[in-house]
């Protein structure tokens, strides 16, 4: 028998078990059902969630996390009534609660009782009013309620209370610009930079939020002019003017602020130099050729003199190509006559020339100078045509050059070209294939490699081969040559028949890559009059312009543009087509009315072409408009 003293202990641990069961059973419920009502409010079935939390909180009242799931429901139901019932009744708790009165005001608020709300942001503030953690959360609380004005006044109030003038100044800063008000928002900033300089890209990071906009700019830009002024020893307002003046594109203004920075911060031209190298990647030539040349000439110590002087030929090369036209007629435009030769002064093309040539002479055997002849075998090749000083400077490079892999290997596929060109097949094949060598450290050279292989195939007429070449490269989609690669491969594969068209076709792009332009000319004409049937005749007719263009045969070339435009409406050259027949009217012809029909054309035709924007241009132009 069991005595009685262990039968009390047997039922009271099963009372024990009994009761840890049912709680245990009770959790384990409450659980699923909280992770039910969470799940119900991210898919946004928000009725269900809070039929669930109510439950949940029913169960439990103080806790908080329950409370909150269920005020944020309520609110997102707008059921404010209801969430002001269950935040009082939290208050009651705790009264000087911060956190629960911000969001009671919060409550008031969408209620559309902002005097309540106004009036419990008060208490929330009367709680605790000299703790900076109080004003933050009062001020979020408008600044979600979207009452930016008071979150100022508060924030304001705020650094009085705590007899702290520079508090706050980020917030303020960024609740300025929200109302539009940039110049109280800019000397918030100065503010900041005066004691943290070191803050110069955080600020620069928060004004352009505001300074892409024109009112911005001015604004922001007359508040750090008169800060300048008055403080002209703080080198991060003048590093901040100077971006400002880059911005605004007032590059003038901003080269001579770097000289000011280059001087106070004795930078020996390091300043300056970096202006000049945004300048000239910003286009703005003339100032940066000006920078350059005062790095050169002021500074010859500065250990990156070669580097100025690069970028000077290079600042003057660049201005050269600006002045051309918008290069739809290649690099080589049908309406500039060839350049004499110039001196290092001339901002041309053979100015940059002899820029270049100095460099490789005071700097021999130095990457500056590989660099310099890859850039005069580049304005020799793409811009003179010049192959015979084209080959000697890139044949320089491959025989001297060899410690400077990047340039060896630019300057190496640029001299295959240079041999296409001169007709030597064999020895542009041999220059190609030797890229793949630099497969796994420079695979980008040798995919452009491969890519021209495959050119050279189709320019000999050996399709199938070609063809096999260009499934390789299109298979790595990421590449550079890819595009390249799939153009070729689907203007082959949807030509190819009849193959003695393509043949055809294929020599004449040889020859007029030789610039043999009358005999491309003559097999193109041909062609056309062959093989009338053939699905090449549209891009042949496109090609005939543009070597009449460049033969100067204007009239000729815009009837070839104009029988494209009408017998192959369906064209996707269609919108191209009327751009080249408005530059030959413009450039070529000087018939201004006829330039002025074709850009319509295209806007009427393909409002939605890439050359849209250029073409309003060109009219704006030719009627005088003020751009």
């Amino acid at each position: 028998m069991i005595s009685g003293a262990k039968l009390n202990k047997i039922i009271t641990f099963a009372g024990l078990l009994v009761a840890f069961t049912y709680c245990h059973s009770q959790q384990r419920d409450s659980d699923i059902r909280l992770r039910l009502a969470q799940s119900y409010e991210r898919s946004g079935n928000y009725e269900t969630a809070t039929k669930l939390y109510e439950e949940l909180y029913a169960k439990d009242s103080t806790n908080y996390f329950m409370f909150d799931a269920l005020r944020r429901m309520y609110l997102q139901l707008k059921r404010y009534d209801e969430a002001i019932e269950i935040i009082q009744r939290r208050i009651k708790r705790t009264p000087n609660d911060v956190v629960l009165l911000a969001e009671l005001g919060t409550a008031y608020m969408r209620a559309s009782n902002g005097q309540k709300a106004f009036d419990t942001w008060e208490k929330a503030i009367a709680a605790d009013p000299k703790n900076e953690t109080t004003f933050r959360i009062v001020c979020d609380a408008m600044i979600e309620n979207r009452v930016f004005d008071h979150a100022i006044a508060t924030f304001q109030r705020g650094r009085k209370a705590l007899n702290d003038p520079k508090l706050f100044t980020p917030d303020l800063a960024y609740l300025y610009s929200i109302i539009l008000n940039y110049t109280d928002a800019t000397r918030e900033f100065l503010n900041l930079l005066r004691d943290a300089p070191q803050q110069l890209g955080f600020v620069q990071a928060r004004m352009a939020t505001y300074t892409a906009r024109a009112d911005g700019l001015g604004a922001t830009t007359l508040v750090i002019e008169q800060a300048v002024q008055t403080e002209p020893a703080n080198v991060a307002f003048l590093q901040l003017l100077s971006w400002l003046y880059m911005e605004g594109k007032r590059y003038d203004s901003a080269y001579i602020v770097y000289r000011t920075l280059d001087e106070k911060t004795k930078a020996s031209g390091r300043e300056i130099y970096n202006f000049a190298e945004r300048a000239l990647k910003e286009k703005a030539y003339d100032v940066a050729a000006k920078a350059f040349l005062e790095v050169v000439t002021g500074f010859p110590k500065f250990p990156q003199v070669p580097e100025a002087k690069f970028g000077y030929a290079r600042t003057l090369e660049e201005a050269s190509a600006e002045r051309d036209t918008s290069e739809l007629f290649g690099k080589q435009s049908p309406f500039t006559p060839t350049e004499k030769p110039a001196t290092e002064s001339q901002p041309s093309f053979t100015g940059s020339v002899a820029a270049y040539k100095r460099i490789v002479a005071e700097y021999p055997n130095s990457e500056i100078a590989g660099r310099s002849l890859l850039r005069i075998g580049t304005v020799m090749y793409e811009r003179f045509f010049n192959l015979n000083e084209a080959r000697s400077a890139l044949e320089q490079i491959d025989q001297q050059y060899t410690a400077y892999p990047a340039v060896l290997l630019e300057g190496r596929l640029l001299l295959g070209d240079v041999y296409l060109a001169l007709g030597d097949l064999g020895k542009a094949e041999a220059v190609y294939t030797s890229l793949s060598t630099f497969r796994f450290v420079f695979q980008d050279y040798q995919q452009k490699g491969s890519f021209r292989l495959a050119e050279l195939d189709y320019f000999r007429g050996k399709f199938q081969e070609a063809l096999k070449q260009l499934n390789q490269l299109t298979k790595n989609a990421s590449a550079n040559i890819t595009n390249d690669a799939l153009s070729l491969q689907i203007f082959i594969q949807e030509n190819l028949q009849p193959e003695a068209a393509l043949k055809e076709y294929a020599k004449a792009e040889l020859l007029e890559r030789q610039q043999k332009l009358s005999e491309a000319l003559t097999i193109f004409e041909d062609i056309t009059k062959t093989y009338k049937d053939s699905p090449l005749i549209d891009e042949t007719l496109m090609e005939m312009g543009d070597i009449l263009a460049h033969l100067n045969r204007y009239s000729d070339a815009i009837a070839s543009y104009e029988r494209l435009t009408k017998d192959f409406p369906e064209s996707i050259m269609q919108d191209r087509t009327l751009m080249k027949i408005g530059e030959l009217y413009q450039l070529g012809l000087n018939d201004n009315p006829k330039a002025i029909e074709s850009y319509g054309r295209l806007l009427e035709q393909y409002p939605n072409s890439i050359y849209v924007s250029e073409a309003r241009k060109h009219i704006r132009e030719l009627r005088g408009d003020t751009l």
